[in-house]
């Protein structure tokens, strides 16, 4: 069987070629996910200022392997001395870590540690002695600084003098600069303790005195680290990256597999409908069923398995270029180091088998099982009705579709709702495939009367557009399907992006936005901000994220939601949240206010208790006391500041939204960063745009994701209509034969073309209509989403010129040689 498969295939090239170019980039692009999903489980980077500690204590730092907090987890004032205790320990060092600002030659930010902390890594000193005073620092070369120079040190903004006593070196590779003081002081800079390195006894494997930490300190909820590992406790930016990682490849596996699913088995099933005059033949000359399956089912092994092994490989190169896109636009640090297995290539192998052979059984299924005198009829001329059965499922689809995308949004609460409006897209097109002959028949049934204008040419692309209706929706489908996911990826981004930026703009209402950057703003920045001539309130905003408990089918989720802490008091004259219910003069103490998605998603109302994960993983019992609508703009979690304040890794504040009477001093206010440095004072529209950013980036993250897949699916499409007007070669030299000249056929190919392009254009929009509306109502509440006619422009422009381009060539490449030629190979 395998041998007549091998033949089948040498002989019929053109079609298997199309079949394999789908299952090669669809083992790619699987792949490349699986890379993707397999890192966030697995990968990290190498630890550097914790590279000499065998072992490395730190505060659970997630909640689950989905979801990491945002801040670092603290632990307890006595872990060190209790981790001391542990036998096999030879020291416990604590560790704390404040991010700075050294106003050196070459000013940069940097992390202070207490002295005692070096040999961690260790540190050496390469020039004079440690700090022993308050006043006194040792640093890195990276600041540019030698030993009895005096510099100024930034913390949250405040600067302060501080005498160079020490130089060293460690094996820093660039990630982070190191500023070490006294254990004292590092203590008042920061009273929260980040890690405990562990100093090993002789002997000891890390691994074992990991357990044994852990058993001995049950009671404490903390982490250990050993090997690669401590990199995540080290850089707490690799936890969330490693979290990002495998919620965005998850849901972009399975998206991408269902899709290649999806133009596999339209690929496969038009290569064997274009077989169907030789598989009837072999039903008329005896050929059972089982026979047909299989040598199809060969055909598609040997093709199928070929094309994924050999796409694997640039799978794994194509997971490195979105891992360097990811971090390019600042979602992965540029360090993070992909896990390579073959587990991913095996995946896509097996899905790429198991689904062409299953495209494969189910094409060939009619065909198989007609009687053979029915099968010759067939292969002359299709079938000009659908099954009812097909019918039933395809209309069922659609109708589906279309509730899941609409009318949940509507019923549905927060990101339940966005779910099922990116959900519908798949069902839609499924049911379009289904029904594609039909829709096609309904499209030539509009354009008739003007094509038939163009007599003869005309008359051909109408006649040949009815006759071969399912041959022709093959190709139509993936087109419309790749002109729908550009569209809803597209037009959801702008229709949030406009909204948030809308939210912003309207909701802001301070005169000026101070912002302290990454180092954070301290309560001193605020203080001196109040005591300016003219400041009618001064309202420091911190932001995080938290995590929302809430339960989905008798099981609790959680979800994570930018979250942003404030002082109600100073409300008024700052910020409008759009309240829609209760009162933000109640946000004092463990109180909450949610926006409407976020108390969507949990089902949470006034009055209500809600579980909440505060940033660095703190469990809080909060009562919700306003609902709101200017979540996109400001985050979907507003608490009291000090509440949150106090559960993030530096307790500074991000911003500071200033109010101004008539005839304050504004030029005081514009001269805080001389005082403060790192602090940057913008006005409102500047503000806005900078949180327009944190949409865009979101967006290009997203964008990013879906680029691959879009990418697949332009290859698919040029693929399949190259191998559906190749395979007319036989049919482009009988009209030749008959008195159709070379100019008529090449006409009737472009306006074949142009239909094509039309149906794939219509039915795409169409089905993108209903995931966009349903998006837009589940993230903005309003019905119409934010479309750009320019980018709509040029996704109809993209689809027409793949369309044209890939249908007049291929007709091109068909007719070069004789029709007499032609007609006697059977092609």
């Amino acid at each position: 069987m395998f041998s007549l498969a091998w033949s089948t295939i040498r002989a019929r090239r053109g079609g298997f070629i199309a079949a394999f170019i789908a299952l090669f980039f669809g083992a790619a692009v699987i792949t490349a996910s699986g890379v993707l999903l397999e890192s966030g489980l697995r990968s990290g980077v190498t630890p550097e200022r914790y590279a000499a500690a065998a072992v490395v204590v730190g505060g659970k730092q997630g909640l689950d392997g989905l979801n990491s907090f945002a801040e670092r987890a603290p632990l307890p004032a006595d872990v060190t001395d209790r981790i001391a205790r542990v036998p096999g320990v030879r020291q416990a060092v604590p560790d704390r870590s404040v991010e700075v600002t050294v106003l050196s030659p070459n000013a940069t930010q940097g992390y202070a540690h207490g002295w005692s902390s070096a040999q961690l890594a260790p540190f050496t000193l390469t020039a004079g002695r440690q700090p022993a005073a308050p006043g006194e620092v040792v640093v890195d070369a990276s600041f540019g600084l030698s030993a009895g120079d005096t510099t100024r040190v930034a913390v949250g903004g405040v600067p302060a003098d501080y005498r160079v006593v020490g130089l060293v070196s460690g094996p820093l590779a660039g990630r982070q600069s190191a500023v070490f003081v006294t254990d004292e002081a590092a203590a008042r800079l920061s009273d929260r303790l980040a890690a405990v390195g562990v100093l090993a006894e002789p002997g000891v494997h890390p691994g074992e005195l990991a357990d044994r930490i852990t058993a001995e300190l049950a009671d404490v909820p903390l982490a250990t680290y050993v090997g690669r590992d401590i990199g995540d406790v080290e850089f707490l930016d690799i936890g969330q990256a490693r979290g990002f990682l495998i919620a965005i490849s998850a849901s972009l596996m399975g998206t991408i597999a269902m899709v290649v699913l999806f133009v596999v088995s339209s690929t496969l099933g038009l290569s064997i409908q274009q077989r169907r005059r030789e598989l009837a033949v072999l039903r008329a000359i005896a050929a059972t069923p089982k026979q047909i399956h299989r040598m199809i089912g060969a055909e598609v092994l040997l093709v199928s398995a070929t094309g994924a092994l050999l796409g694997s490989v640039p799978g794994f190169f194509a997971a490195g270029a979105l891992r360097d896109a990811f971090a390019a636009v600042g979602v992965l640090p540029p360090d993070f180091q992909l896990a390579f297995s073959p587990l991913p290539a095996v995946v896509a192998l097996l899905l790429c088998v198991l689904g062409g052979w299953a495209a494969g059984y189910f094409a060939a299924r009619r065909l198989a099982k007609a009687n053979p005198v029915d099968a010759l009829g067939e292969a002359a001329v299709e079938p000009a009705e659908l099954g009812a059965r097909r019918r039933a499922f395809g209309i069922g689809l659609l109708v589906f579709g279309v509730v899941v995308g609409t009318v949940v949004p509507l019923i549905g609460p927060g990101m339940a709702a966005v779910g099922g409006a990116a959900g519908s897209v798949l069902l839609l097109m499924i049911g379009t495939a289904l029904l594609g002959p039909r829709l096609m028949q309904i499209a030539v049934t509009f354009v008739a009367p003007v094509l038939n204008r163009g007599r003869i040419s005309g008359y051909l692309a109408v006649a040949n557009t009815r006759a071969n209706a399912r041959r022709l929706s093959s190709a139509v489908v993936p087109l419309a399907l790749a002109v729908a996911m550009a569209a809803v990826q597209l037009f959801s981004m702008s229709t949030t992006e406009a909204a948030a930026a809308d939210q912003v703009k309207t909701g802001v209402t301070a005169d000026f936005v101070l912002s302290g950057g990454s180092a954070g703003l301290s309560p001193e920045v605020t203080d001196t901000v109040r005591q300016v001539a003219g400041v009618q309130s001064a309202m420091p905003v911190v932001r995080t994220q938290v995590l929302l408990e809430f339960k989905m089918f008798d099981e609790v989720e959680a979800e994570s939601f930018a979250a942003q802490g404030i002082a109600p008091q100073h409300l008024r004259t700052t910020m409008d949240l759009a309240v829609k219910s209760g009162s933000m003069d109640e946000l004092h103490g463990d109180t909450v206010a949610l926006s409407t998605t976020a108390a969507g998603t949990v089902g949470a109302d006034v009055g209500e208790t809600v579980h909440v994960y505060l940033g660095d993983g703190t469990p809080k019992d909060l009562r919700v006391v306003a609902v709101y609508a200017n979540g996109l703009g400001f985050g979907d979690v507003t608490a009291p500041h000090d509440l949150l304040a106090q559960h993030t890794t530096t307790g500074f504040d991000d911003a500071i939204l200033v109010s101004l009477t008539d005839g304050a001093d504004v030029t005081a206010l514009r001269e805080l960063p001389k005082r403060y440095p790192g602090v940057a004072v913008v006005d409102r529209s500047t503000f806005a745009a900078a949180q327009q950013e944190q949409q865009a980036l979101q967006s290009a993250t997203n964008l990013i994701g879906n680029g691959l897949l879009l990418l697949y699916l332009v290859i698919a499409v040029v693929n399949t209509l190259v191998m559906a007007t190749g395979a007319r070669a036989r049919e482009f030299a009988m009209l030749r034969l008959i008195g159709t000249s070379r100019r008529h056929v090449r006409r009737m190919m472009t306006l074949e073309a142009g239909v094509l392009v039309g149906a794939a254009t219509v039915i795409g929009t169409a089905v993108a209509i209903v995931p966009l509306i349903g998006l837009s109502v589940a993230t903005t509440g309003r019905a119409l989403p934010s479309v750009n006619p320019l980018v709509y422009g040029m996704i109809v422009l993209a689809t027409a010129v793949i369309g044209f381009s890939a249908i007049v060539l291929a007709a091109r490449s068909a007719m070069r040689g004789r029709p007499v030629d032609a007609v006697g190979s059977g092609a």
